[in-house]
């Protein structure tokens, strides 16, 4: 792998950092509001965009991850938990369709599934913070579990996934993770944009 090829996944990460915040500032009025959200889902804009982005860059970040440490570093112990995040930001990003149905369809079909619509946002967005929590903590504990062999990066890396998903599993702490997250992005970051022969082979 070149160097260049570290770039994009690092860029990915740093702009992952910037948007997630913005994107979950944005939305907080909605936090526990119905009448907000149904309001955000009658429509398409800014902030549909900007939650299709941040998990698209999730799924693409974490595939390099994968990759990177099966080329670099002999390492496939966090390969199925990446698989599976990725399915689950699928999923998530999936919900975007009840924003597009809202949308295109008649108003009295719309307002009729309103409810049907708000819980099935409410519970697939709810799963998904608690799945991706369990697959972070474990993927932090696997590289934990290797930390003699891998990078400083990956290792502060490998503690921050821990962090984030006692954190993302609690589900009523998970507002911390608008800060979190960010960070461990950067350090991320940092870890793609090392030169390749910085890192420590295994």
């Amino acid at each position: 792998m070149q160097n260049k090829d570290y770039l994009l996944p690092g860029v990915a990460a740093i702009l992952l950092a910037v948007a997630t915040p913005i994107y979950w500032l944005g939305m907080s009025p909605s936090v526990g509001d119905y009448d907000i959200l149904w309001q955000d889902m009658l429509s398409l804009g800014f902030y549909d965009i900007l939650f299709a982005s941040c998990l698209l860059l999730n799924i693409y970040i974490y595939l390099n991850l994968k990759h990177i440490l099966n080329e670099q570093l002999n390492f496939n112990h966090i390969d199925l938990l990446v698989l599976i995040m990725v399915a689950i930001n699928t999923l998530w990003l999936g919900t975007l369709f009840l924003d597009v149905a809202s949308t295109v369809l008649p108003d009295n079909i719309v307002t009729q599934n309103k409810d049907a619509f708000l819980k099935i946002n409410l519970s697939v967005s709810i799963g998904a913070i608690v799945i991706l929590g369990i697959i972070d903590l474990f993927i932090g504990i696997l590289l934990l579990a290797k930390s003699t062999e891998l990078p400083t990066l990956l290792k502060i890396f490998a503690i921050m996934s821990v962090i984030q998903g006692v954190i993302g599993m609690t589900v009523f702490l998970s507002v911390t993770l608008i800060f979190i997250f960010p960070i461990t992005m950067i350090i991320l970051a940092m870890f793609f944009l090392r030169k390749p022969e910085s890192l420590e082979l295994v």
